[in-house]
């Protein structure tokens, strides 16, 4: 079963590091791979990074400014995007991708109107050592609950390699712009919680993580909360076996977590960022990309097979 994140990282690696940076330049929606910089904005810092987190250039990068000098591509919700660079990230730390709508033309905005966090990819632990996205494209699939409108879609690498304070982190961003058509989402019931510049603080522990301290094991990606999209439209209760509904059986795990089924389908717990126990989704019948039909409210009746439930950080379970 898929992850939330969606993510599939690319099949070319960089073993070592190089003497030069790197750069988010080119896009392919739904399989049609555009050219360098054709519906990314061009920004003028080349391949270095923005480290200065009250600058607005935190955004989409210095220069990349809003204009007509960049196309904005049409796409569908739920299509495939991947997101290549000149060359393969080799800075450990974390991946994320944003996005904020647009009140009109995305030609004219700089993203002001705030920004909602979809995906993060942070470090995996094995055997007590981290290892990192480092690839040189990354792929994921938008949202189909998306309302329609047009979109600047944000990604970033933030390069903790230097720890903080002797060092200063690092933001390899771009930003493309996209027309997106056929969600299933209002434009009312859209909401972009975080601001960029503002969002990133000194004080976030994935900022400040030193990644070659001995006891570094765990990792928290900065930046505010995964889709908060994701957040749960119905009520939240303690669960009522003698109604023969779902309930939750197992305590949450760093993988996927089986649950028992009372007449349905047993299904599982599905991490929707990567690195917390909470929310979980548990999905019946299901592929992880269903998040988006999360609306009903039961209040006690039987759960059909193919609603979406939550697993609440109070240890409720949605019924």
């Amino acid at each position: 079963m898929k992850s939330f994140l969606g993510v599939a990282a690319a099949l070319t690696l960089l073993a070592g590091e190089a003497s030069a940076h790197y750069i988010f330049q080119q896009i392919s929606v739904a399989g049609k791979q555009y050219g360098i910089f054709e519906g990314v904005r061009k920004h003028t810092n080349g391949n270095s990074p923005v480290i200065d987190l009250s600058s607005s250039d935190l955004a989409c990068n210095k220069g990349a400014i809003a204009s007509t000098d960049t196309i904005v591509l049409d796409a569908k919700a739920g299509d495939e995007i991947v997101f290549s660079l000149d060359t393969a990230v080799y800075h450990q730390g974390p991946l994320s991708i944003h996005m904020s709508r647009a009140p009109g033309s995305v030609q004219g905005y700089d993203g002001s109107d705030g920004w909602r966090k979809l995906y993060d990819i942070g470090p995996s632990f094995t055997g007590g050592q981290a290892t990192w996205p480092l690839s040189q494209k990354y792929s994921w699939k938008l949202p189909t609950c998306l309302p329609d409108g047009e979109y600047l879609l944000r990604i970033q690498n933030l390069g903790i390699h230097n720890p903080y304070p002797a060092g200063i982190p690092q933001f390899y961003i771009s930003c493309a712009q996209l027309k997106i058509t056929g969600g299933s989402g209002s434009a009312d019931s859209w909401e972009q919680p975080l601001q960029i510049p503002g969002v990133f603080k000194e004080s976030d522990p994935g900022y400040t993580a030193n990644i070659y301290d001995p006891n570094f094991k765990s990792y928290v990606v900065p930046g505010g909360e995964v889709n908060p999209e994701s957040t749960p439209r119905f009520q939240l209760r303690p669960p009522h076996p003698s109604t023969g509904n779902l309930r939750v059986t197992s305590t949450c795990t760093s993988t996927n977590t089986a649950i028992e089924s009372h007449g349905h389908h047993t299904s599982q717990y599905i991490r929707t960022d990567g690195r917390l126990c909470a929310p979980l989704w548990l999905v019946p019948h299901h592929d992880a990309t269903t998040l988006c039909d999360s609306t009903r409210t039961v209040n006690g009746a039987d759960i059909p097979d193919d609603a979406i439930l939550a697993h609440g950080l109070d240890g409720s379970t949605a019924f």
